[in-house]
């Protein structure tokens, strides 16, 4: 069985959220951290995987975490470009930021707030180098900042290239096991475990996630979800109906806006739904659209996404789905 992808949100948090040795040995390996700066101890304040992780937002996915000094660690993994995908950076380092002062505590008591967002895209075409740190900086005076509380890090997998033959630092180590472990030889597997015991444990921990039935379909779902949303650009329907709704609905306690919110994710599945049926098995297979139509439950439609995915006929299909 094929190894699930680092790469992929859900992975990523499954394993690093749930390992904080791991997570640290990865801090530590950017220059930023090298030396007397080096993090000497992490905690994780969000390690757990949400059991329904398909009715909460994306960003539930991230790992938040805090050093034995204050400072706050904001880490993410992203596969695939979304718009604005720069302004959400900011909005989630901010939103980190504002949520660490309690009512009645003085400005000097916010932390220092470090983001890390893995890309598995290239953000920054201008840029040759993987890796660029953003601070807050004077437009005439590089040199000089305006605080040190902010500090942006963007990763781009994809520039990290040619590291399999030639020396390379723990940081682009990391890198290429993260990017490329699905497709690793047994024996670049093998040679990476040797150079580092935090990347034979993260290996270990790929492989557990990787051969548990449970975790691998919780994967498959949300894999096809945000496929089907790059590719059919669903992405209006899920930004404007699921986010807008359950953001202000849960957060403001709009009612309404929860309702509406769950029609629009309902909308965007059956969208994929009729997609995938007419891309799969033509128009018989959107004879069963109306059946699927008649559905409100968020779940059972999620489940019957996945179910068409997996097929390999029409007739399996409706076997599986006693249809």
């Amino acid at each position: 069985m094929k190894l699930l992808p680092f790469t992929n949100d859900f992975v990523f948090k499954a394993i690093f959220g749930r390992n904080p040795d791991i997570l640290l040995d990865l801090l530590n390996s950017f220059p930023e951290f090298a030396g007397d700066k080096q993090i000497q101890d992490i905690q994780i304040l969000n390690p757990e995987i949400p059991k329904d992780i398909l009715s909460e937002k994306l960003s539930i996915l991230d790992i938040h975490a805090v050093d034995k000094m204050g400072n706050k660690i904001l880490i993410e993994m992203q596969s695939s470009h979304r718009t604005n995908f720069t302004k959400r950076i900011l909005y989630y380092w901010a939103k980190l930021y504002s949520k660490s002062l309690k009512t009645g505590e003085k400005y000097e008591t916010l932390p220092k707030v470090y983001m890390f967002n893995f890309l598995n895209f290239n953000l920054l075409p201008q840029v040759e180098k993987f890796h660029t740190v953003f601070h807050l900086l004077e437009k005439n005076i590089p040199n000089l900042r305006l605080t040190d509380d902010l500090e942006i890090h963007i990763i781009e997998l994809k520039k990290c290239r040619n590291v399999y033959e030639t020396s390379q630092s723990n940081l682009e180590k990391w890198l290429l096991l993260l990017r490329d472990a699905p497709i690793l030889k047994g024996g670049q597997m093998k040679t990476l475990a040797k150079k580092n015991v935090n990347f034979k444990k993260a290996i270990s921990e790929l492989k557990t996630i990787s051969y548990d039935e449970e975790l691998r379909n919780l994967y498959e779902i949300q894999s096809l979800i945000a496929d089907l949303d790059h590719n059919t650009r669903m992405s209006d329907a899920f930004d404007k109906g699921w986010e807008q709704g359950i953001e202000k609905g849960i957060e403001k306690g709009i009612e309404q806006g929860i309702e509406k919110g769950i029609e629009k994710g309902i909308e965007a599945i059956i969208q994929s739904i009729e997609i995938l049926l007419e891309t799969k098995f033509q128009s018989e297979g959107l004879k069963l659209l109306p059946k699927f139509r008649k559905i409100k439950d968020l779940d059972h439609l999620q489940q019957i996404l996945l179910a068409i995915k997996k097929a390999k006929t029409l007739s399996g299909l409706k076997k599986t789905l006693k249809l």
